[in-house]
């Protein structure tokens, strides 16, 4: 049952969509985010209850989050101590209704449900206005990803502005032989030069050609991906040429000392 203060748990809503968590099945109570991670507040009480938790309580359990989400620009302000980051603040075009809006986890998230596919797409395309978020809808990466959202296809086959920007990265546990999958916070942290892409993003599900040929292409950027690239970089075939040639060569050194 929710550990929430009495005077506090007025909101149905709030309830239901903390049980529908992983945070409920793991045991993690209201008191896990509401008095945890504040300055001297889990010293102070019951009057510590922080009614809006900031990132700093999110860091204690997901600290790989956390890290890279004050390295990127949405969190870039809090890193050094400054009021959040929003909108208005932006050199991208953003939406006006969104201006005012400060960014911190629950801002994408939400509080409480905390829905990761909300903020895989929702949460990017209600501020960003520029021309490649506009057209993602069109493009079709969206259109995978909306049969994911329908049942039609398996979990990750879609493509969100998530999938791209915020990829899942291994890590490895301190102290520990083990690896988990967080999701990199940090979305500047492959966007330029966008040839970073590449490897951790665009060849999860296309060649290292195709792959170089679109993040080439300005216009089909600009389009997210909306089409295919309009023309080759003729000296990746030399480079598969040469690959190819070193691969028999290899091939016919091995084959003779075996035959020997």
């Amino acid at each position: 049952m929710p550990d929430a203060p009495a005077d506090l748990m007025k909101s149905k809503d709030a309830v239901g969509d903390w049980l529908a968590t992983a945070h409920a099945q793991a045991g993690v109570n209201c008191s896990g985010c509401h008095k945890g991670g504040q300055d001297g507040a889990e010293a102070a009480g019951a009057a510590s209850w922080v009614r809006r938790p900031d990132h700093k309580a999110c860091a204690t359990c997901h600290e790989p989050e956390a890290k890279g989400y004050l390295a990127g620009k949405h969190g870039m302000r809090l890193a050094e101590g400054l009021a959040p980051m929003t909108p208005a603040r932006a050199r991208q075009p953003m939406h006006a209704r969104a201006r005012a809006t400060e960014l911190g986890c629950t801002s994408c998230h939400g509080a409480h449900r905390f829905d990761t596919r909300k903020a895989a797409v929702e949460a990017c395309v209600s501020c960003h206005r520029d021309g490649h978020t506009a057209a993602y809808e069109r493009s079709p990466h969206y259109a995978l990803w909306r049969k994911e959202l329908a049942g039609e296809l398996p979990a990750g086959s879609g493509v969100s502005c998530a999938s791209c920007h915020l990829p899942r990265d291994e890590y490895r546990v301190p102290g520990l032989d083990a690896k988990r999958v967080v999701v990199q916070h940090n979305q500047n942290d492959n966007l330029r030069p966008n040839e970073k892409m590449i490897r951790p993003v665009c060849m999860s599900c296309h060649g290292l050609g195709y792959s170089i040929d679109a993040l080439a292409d300005a216009k089909l950027v600009r389009d997210n991906f909306a089409g295919k690239p309009a023309g080759h970089i003729k000296s990746l075939d030399m480079v598969a040429i040469r690959v190819k040639e070193l691969e028999e060569k290899r091939r016919r050194k091995s084959a003779v000392a075996t035959a020997k």
